[in-house]
């Protein structure tokens, strides 16, 4: 099972679906978070990817240096399709704990996926730091059933409030 990688900002889709953004103070202010990726089917969909159970893992930026991530949640917006069948699961956190703040969820019914009730992120270890850490997105599928190039439909918004501790540190 290998893991494939990509880099959201340099990824190409035909959909022209990719979204990577900073909310404004008002959606900020009414929603608590800070930062928006959308991620469609076709930049995860890779006709190379065949080996089944492989797991996708999308890099969707860095933390400031001072850091803390303190709500997570995701929306698939559009059910995750792949052929013939099998589960495909997705989870948020950073490239050292992938899970961080959002453990494997089903990413094939179009869903609001909270890291709790309250979209807390579930594991205060590695959701703060004084050094620049890197966001991921892991997307697996299952081992015995399907594979990244039969993934066929989908987008999902990953939302996190990622403060920058910088800005009242002196």
């Amino acid at each position: 099972m290998p893991d494939q990688s990509v880099t959201l900002a340099t990824a190409t889709s035909a959909s022209g679906g990719i979204k990577i953004e900073r909310l404004s103070a008002e959606q900020t202010r009414q929603t608590g978070f800070t930062h928006r990726w959308r991620i469609p089917f076709d930049v995860i969909n890779n006709a190379a990817w065949t080996a089944q159970g492989d797991t996708i893992t999308v890099t969707l930026g860095s933390t400031p240096t001072r850091f803390l991530v303190d709500k997570a949640a995701y929306v698939v917006t559009t059910a995750f399709a792949n052929t013939p069948t099998g589960t495909l699961t997705l989870q948020v956190g950073t490239d050292g704990d992938p899970d961080n703040f959002i453990d494997a969820q089903d990413a094939k019914t179009a869903a609001v996926i909270l890291a709790d009730t309250s979209a807390t992120v579930k594991t205060e270890v590695g959701s703060m730091g004084i050094a620049s850490d890197v966001l991921v997105a892991r997307f697996t599928t299952e081992a015995a059933t399907s594979a990244p190039a039969n993934i066929t439909a989908g987008s999902v918004d990953i939302l996190l409030s990622v403060r920058d501790l910088n800005d009242i540190v002196a």
